[in-house]
């Protein structure tokens, strides 16, 4: 007998219809076989189990389908990995960089006037400081305590001369909270493409990778690039002022980094230590004669990437030991507040103007160092959420490494490397004239609690030297603080009799903070209406009666010289700051009130 041909509807995906399509199917060819349809039969349990594993088929396949795509994407990591083929770069936990003042007491010189220049020290760099919240900073320049601009006051007299004894000078130095971890990796044999786990996903930076004979390692931008510029220093310094000279190096050991939320790797090509000592570096005379067999050249330009006759990415490490130095923070809340830095915890102290004679007196000198901050330590933002990581990748992939437009400038913003700091959000705002090419950026940054809080000068100078390199020629930048608004408001609502009103505003006010916590863009409008929306869709509710915006105002507030009145758009449904202001709702709890009726 001839088989009958059995239609299959491949739109099916949900159980229901999967389920329907089943009982049609045992319906129309099975009809002396299966007619128990009832839902208490075994044969509707068969059909329900296979309904629903084709149910679960379709929605993992689904699932799977969406998480290779940006735009559809939910997992955070796939988030990352997707965002990196855009060009953006995932900056995680960077450094906070601050500026810390330190204190040193001196004894007198023996004629009471000034301190005695033998027992002034010299704060070295590496020294570590702790602050009150347990982070470590790093000092990252030494700090004279003889330079002509400390000030120098008396701190301590002898009771019967009255004349001086010790001095107290006060020096300022730029910290930062990353501190240096050191580890070691041990690889096998020779493996293409090879991925070695330096640290945790917190790494900041790679320092320096070196093998067990020597052999440094270089990170690059990406294996096909094999020159990278280098700082040597310029013997004629003297005559044209000029610290350093910028060379270029061919580098076959060199290596990628890659994050995720389990690790930092180290991803290297698929060339080996043979092929290196073969093809190493070549002549520039030879490079230039290579022309393929043909009586003409195209382009008489030199490019030193062709010094390394290699195409295999990089040499990869075998059978030895690296030896990998990086930062990274040591806590996970490193913005601190001003006095936020309490302790001396490894001082790197040289008294360069000392006779050999007073290790007692040094050691006094060095025992009494203390630190403040006379500033907030921020720089340390918060881990940017699905949806700016995003944004901040399509502005990536449009800028193509150049900085032209307005999202270009805002994408590099976000994209400075983290041992620079970072900023939370950044507005770019350009000369609307032809003649003046001025970029006005306005910053802002949080502190420890999460709260928006101020720049500090050490980023936003970093920041106008990232931004620099990419620029246009004719482009003038210009970075600004962003000025805070703190914000409330109240509302009224009316509760369904059945409902207990307390538990009904404590859920409002719950799906309140859930919705509002992530902090606005700088110059975003703040919509009244969706605050109206998002309390109606709670159960309990019947109905917003009104909601009452306000400036929140006392200690710890910002007090910006504008009324809500000024901000209010002309139907009343959005609050619209100028483009270098911030809304900021800082105290949930206290800054948003309801009543109940």
């Amino acid at each position: 007998m001839k088989n009958k041909k059995r239609i299959i509807n491949y739109t099916s995906r949900d159980f229901n219809s999967i389920k329907s399509d089943l009982e049609n199917l045992a319906r129309v060819h099975y009809p002396d076989t299966y007619k128990d349809f009832s839902e208490n039969s075994f044969g509707s349990f068969v059909l329900d189990a296979v309904a629903y594993v084709g149910d679960m088929l379709s929605f993992y396949l689904d699932y799977q389908v969406n998480e290779t795509f940006l735009e559809t994407a939910i997992e955070y990591d796939n988030i990352r990995r997707l965002a990196k083929n855009y060009g953006y770069k995932f900056r995680p936990r960077p450094a906070a960089y601050g500026l810390a003042t330190f204190y040193v007491i001196v004894p007198a010189a023996s004629s009471g006037l000034g301190p005695d220049t033998k027992y002034i020290p010299i704060l070295k760099t590496g020294s570590e400081i702790n602050a009150k919240t347990g982070a470590t900073f790093v000092l990252t320049e030494n700090v004279d305590f003889n330079h002509p601009k400390n000030d120098v006051v008396a701190a301590r007299f002898s009771d019967t001369t009255g004349k001086p004894t010790s001095y107290a000078i006060r020096a300022y130095g730029q910290v930062k909270s990353t501190v240096l971890f050191r580890t070691t990796k041990a690889v096998g044999g020779f493996t293409r493409f090879r991925r070695v786990r330096a640290g945790p996903g917190s790494i900041s930076e790679i320092i320096s990778v070196v093998d067990s004979e020597g052999h440094e390692y270089f990170q690059v931008e990406h294996l096909s690039q094999d020159v990278i510029y280098i700082e040597t220093t310029n013997s004629s310094v003297r005559t044209d002022e000029v610290r350093s000279i910028l060379k270029p190096k061919v580098v076959p050991r060199r290596f990628v980094v890659e994050q995720d939320s389990q690790g930092t790797y180290l991803q290297f090509g698929f060339g080996s230590d043979e092929e290196i000592l073969t093809t190493d570096v070549l002549d520039p005379s030879q490079v230039s004669l290579k022309m393929s067999g043909r009586t003409y050249i195209s382009d008489d330009s030199f490019d030193p990437t062709k010094l390394l006759d290699s195409n295999t990415l990089g040499v990869i490490p075998s059978n030895t030991t690296l030896t990998i130095i990086y930062e990274a923070n040591d806590s996970d809340s490193v913005n601190v507040n001003a006095g936020g830095l309490d302790n001396m915890s490894i001082s790197l102290i040289d008294f360069p103007n000392s006779d050999n004679n007073s290790s007692v007196t040094e050691a006094t000198a060095r025992n009494s160092i203390e630190v403040s901050n006379d500033e907030p330590i921020v720089g340390n933002t918060s881990i940017p959420t699905s949806e700016e990581i995003k944004v901040r990748s399509y502005s990536s992939y449009a800028s193509q490494g150049r900085i032209v437009t307005k999202n270009d400038y805002e994408a590099y913003c976000y994209i400075m490397p983290s041992k620079f700091g970072s900023v939370k959000r950044a507005n770019v705002i350009s000369d609307p004239s032809f003649t003046d090419k001025r970029i006005s950026i306005y910053v802002i940054n949080q502190d420890n609690l999460g709260n928006l809080v101020q720049t500090n000068q050490t980023i936003k100078d970093n920041l106008k030297v990232w931004l620099n390199k990419n620029r246009m020629i004719t482009d003038r930048i210009d970075i600004y603080d962003a000025i805070i608004m703190n914000i409330g408001f109240d509302y009224r609502i009316n509760v369904d009799p059945t409902r207990d009103k307390l538990s009904v505003l404590n859920s409002v006010n719950r799906k309140l903070k859930s919705d509002m916590s992530e902090k606005l863009y700088i110059g975003e409008p703040l919509s009244i209406s969706n605050i109206y929306n998002t309390i109606n869709k709670v159960n309990g509710v019947v109905d917003v009666k009104e909601v009452n915006m306000k400036i929140a105002t006392g200690g710890g507030y910002s007090n910006p010289s504008i009324s809500i009145e000024d901000l209010l758009s002309k139907d009343g449904t959005r609050i619209v700051p100028p483009k270098n202001i911030i809304l900021e709702i800082k105290n949930f709890d206290r800054d948003v009130r309801g009543t109940a009726q």
